[in-house]
């Protein structure tokens, strides 16, 4: 398996409650801190890594509950 393609496979979920966040291949994955279930995040782990810390914390804050 090649690195681009592990890197491809990897999604970015956000806790919507405590805004822990994972990089896993499988979906529906619970929260570590707070064993809520997580939400898929929209952008891309290939995106998400290129985005600066008030980025990152943009993306948080929209599956965040409020």
């Amino acid at each position: 398996i090649s690195v681009r393609k592990v890197v491809h496979m990897l999604k970015v979920y956000i806790c919507p409650k405590c805004g822990a966040v994972r990089f896993v291949s499988k979906y529906k994955t619970q929260c570590f801190k707070c064993d809520c279930e997580m939400k898929l995040s929209k952008t891309s782990y290939e995106d998400y890594i290129l985005l600066t810390e008030s980025e990152r914390q943009n993306e948080i804050e929209k599956v965040q509950i409020h």
